[in-house]
């Protein structure tokens, strides 16, 4: 396409046509001959200032490419207000995650689909990475703030749309109208996705709960608390308080009353029984209630320390567990779980509790968590999964359990065992296994070195001399599991007295620290066949009494940093829920070895969610020094600082955390224990629980967008976005930019000097 590109005002040119004319006619009327005033002489000079001054008008070849289109911009703007927390069984929250998350599957294939900047909204406006980043967790909902902030992160293209996701429950609803008004002038269409139980009645929750901080067994004591019905005025209920770990039982207390909506304080009388453990106190759920997850407490009323649990799993088959568990029950501070497995050398065993048919290996992380010690013997690896595995580690690494490891034929390498996580808890190198078949049958005695002879674990009998005989007695075993050496950190405690065949001599027994926790490996069997005379024949006159103590020392020396076993240390708080402004009071007891109360160590503790995504700093300054007071320690941790979890919708509407103590001594960490308590957010977001969706449906009508009601809408909406037209890159080139031309122009001037010349001389 040619076009004139002329960089002067037109009448620049006139003036220039005009002042060439009159040039023309002067140049003529003064020649100096008659000669030269001939036209035809001024014929190249006009052609030559003729096309001057078509070059001054600069004619030009225009040519245009237009880049590719754009997809256009949509911003989502997803309320993360705790309100959003509310609904059943799945929140408002999930909803719109899942929504987004449909939709973004949906238009996966489409090349040209407009590009989502997500935002979450709720105590101020920030951009949001991924959808984990949506959790509902602000005190308060400010959407007309939000929107009011939102242009100043607009690109040079406007967004084609922006997709509000909310439950319509705002705190500064009365400036949308405002705001929806500028969004107008700009044509930027807002539409909303309202979610929401709009049915919702309100909400019953047990706010306060404070029980005794010591009630001795038997004692029957007063717990006192406060239950919000927030929408259930005038209805009854019947608060009861029952045992977790057996909730077939009847109530061990109720109390029938009216809710109100304002908070109503109650006390209710409960007889203390260690026996039944943990204790719940529940409100009855309401038809339309918003959470159930605020009417259920739990709480511990007696503060007597629990038994040592431990998790025993034995592969030989018969009665043969019998042994070691008759040894560990017989201290009355130990319960014993055993498990046996159906089929010993199938693929893939199924272990059932000895006491329950119908149960095996814990199925959840919780479940195994409750447990102190594991005791694995001669199990296959089919009989758990990964994930069973991974929580067996983080049992001992981040709660201070123990795990022990027994020989047999699917034991160590022999069944590859230092192919999985297991074998970073074992304290001897398990690739003994690729010996033969990782295991011999052959009759050997042990040796305990002299300096693994003061290890507790060795502490048969109080008489030194007496204690060194019995040690020194063991029966011979009639077989092994190969073991190459020990782990660097590892300690032996026996070894073989003779050399093992392909071995020599060979570590038997050894145990080593992790994380912090402690761990044992037994190379041959504690049972039969390799452990026949071990746990029948060692000790005093034809009994075992020798087999029993060291199994009991055993899991004593495993435990002794175990979360939940801890004897030497004890915690209590003030009461069991707690809002983000109420500090936590914390005592502690410590007690030396002897068990006697003592303020000679150094206490200290924190704060940290039961959730697994911790929202709490764990660094130094984090921890609270307790002070010794009399013949206790205490302190003051600041719930102000408290970020509630934000792994579940759930713990949105109640945080569950542990108060951990540990105590030192000399550096060294001796003990720790932790205690439970809730702590409640700001209430502003829940005592509206009914979603408002006419607001919203008024801020698209009032913008020209849409209201939307589920994922199929809103890729159909985005779909029907057009995309932006690529930017148009334009080239201009001179027309008058010719060799050609120029050459003209010389040709012309140079014929016009010769016909003047001959003129001038003719």
């Amino acid at each position: 396409m040619r076009e004139w590109a002329s960089p002067y005002s037109i009448w620049i040119y006139l003036a220039l046509v005009v002042g060439i004319a009159a040039l023309i006619v002067v140049a003529r009327w003064t020649a100096i001959s008659g000669r030269l005033q001939s036209w035809w002489l001024f014929v190249p000079r006009l052609i030559v200032l003729g096309l001057l001054l078509v070059i001054l008008f600069n004619p030009v070849q225009r040519s245009e490419h237009r880049l590719p289109n754009q997809p256009a911009q949509v911003q989502f703007l997803v309320d993360a207000s705790r309100s959003m927390a509310l609904d059943q069984p799945l929140s408002r929250s999930l909803q719109v995650q899942q929504t987004i998350q449909k939709t973004s599957s949906s238009l996966q294939s489409q090349t040209d689909a407009p590009r989502v900047q997500l935002y979450r909204f709720g105590n101020q406006l920030s951009s949001a990475a991924d959808l984990s980043s949506l959790q509902p967790i602000d005190n308060t909902t400010r959407l007309a703030e939000a929107l009011e902030q939102l242009p100043s992160r607009f690109s040079r293209e406007l967004p084609r749309g922006i997709v509000v996701f909310s439950d319509g429950v705002f705190d500064d609803s009365d400036r949308l109208k405002e705001v929806s008004r500028i969004f107008r002038e700009i044509a930027i269409p807002i539409h909303v996705f309202p979610v929401g139980d709009s049915q919702v009645l309100g909400d019953v929750a047990i706010d306060d709960l404070v029980v005794p901080p010591r009630v001795d067994a038997g004692v029957k004591a007063p717990i006192r608390g406060v239950v919000r019905g927030t929408g259930f005025e005038g209805k009854r209920v019947v608060l009861q308080v029952r045992s977790a770990n057996s909730p077939s039982l009847p109530p061990l207390a109720t109390l029938p009353m009216t809710l109100s909506e304002s908070p109503q304080p109650f006390e209710m009388i409960v007889e203390a029984n260690p026996e039944y453990g943990e204790l719940v106190l529940e409100a009855p759920p309401l038809n339309g209630e918003a959470s159930n997850q605020n009417n259920r407490i739990p709480f511990h009323l007696t503060k007597a320390s629990r038994k040592l649990r431990v998790l025993y799993m034995e592969g030989t088959p018969g009665n043969e567990y019998r042994w070691v568990r008759d040894a560990l029950i017989e201290d009355k501070e130990i319960e014993c779980v055993s498990m046996v497995a159906d089929q010993q050398y199938v693929q893939r065993p199924r272990l059932i509790r000895v006491d329950d048919a119908y149960r095996g290996f814990p199925a959840t992380r919780e479940e195994l968590f409750q447990f102190d010690c594991v005791i694995c013997s001669d199990i296959s690896i089919g009989a758990f999964t990964r994930e069973q595995l991974a929580w067996t580690v983080e049992l001992v690494d981040k709660r201070g359990g123990g795990f022990a490891m027994v020989g047999g034929m699917t034991s160590f390498g022999a069944g590859g065992w230092d192919q999985t996580v297991w074998d970073q808890l074992i304290p001897v190198d398990m690739t003994g296994g690729r010996i033969g078949t990782g295991w011999v049958n052959h009759n050997f005695t042990v040796k305990v070195p002299s300096e693994a002879m003061s290890h507790p674990i060795w502490k048969l009998v109080d008489d030194p001399e007496l204690n060194r005989r019995a040690v020194t007695s063991i029966p011979q075993f009639l077989g092994t599991n190969y073991m190459q050496r020990l782990k660097p950190a590892a300690t032996v405690l026996a070894v073989s007295q003779t050399p093992i065949p392909q071995a020599g001599i060979m570590p038997i027994f050894a145990c080593q620290p992790y994380g912090r926790g402690r761990t044992f490996a037994f190379a041959p069997d504690t049972t039969a066949a390799w452990g026949s005379y071990f746990e029948s024949r060692w000790g005093e006159q034809g009994d075992n009494r020798y087999f029993r103590r060291f199994w009991r020392n055993v899991i004593r020396w495993l435990t002794e940093n175990s979360i939940g076993g801890a004897k030497r240390l004890q915690i209590e708080t003030d009461r069991v829920i707690y809002r983000t402004d109420q500090p936590i009071q914390i005592t502690a007891h410590a007690f030396d070895e002897s068990f006697q109360e003592t303020t000679t160590y150094n206490v200290s503790s924190k704060i940290k969610p039961t959730s697994t995504q911790s929202t709490i700093s764990n660094s130094p300054s984090s921890l609270l020094t307790l002070t010794p007071q009399g013949t206790s320690y205490t302190g003051t941790l600041d719930t102000q600082s408290v970020t509630l979890p934000a792994d579940d919708a759930s713990s949105s509407v109640l945080g569950s955390y542990e108060i951990e103590v540990t105590a030192t001594d000399k550096g060294k960490e001796f003990s720790r224990a932790t205690t439970r308590v809730m702590i409640l957010p700001d209430l502003h977001e829940l005592v509206q629980p009914r979603a408002e969706k006419n607001t919203l449906q008024e801020l698209a009508n009032e913008t020209g967008g849409k209201t939307l009601k589920s994922a199929s809408e809103l890729t159909e909406l985005l779909q029907n976005i057009k995309t932006i037209p690529g930017d148009a890159i334009i080239s201009r080139q001179p027309l008058w930019d010719k060799t050609w031309l120029w050459i003209l122009i010389v040709a012309l001037l140079a014929t016009e000097w010769v016909i003047r010349r001959r003129t001038s001389y003719g």
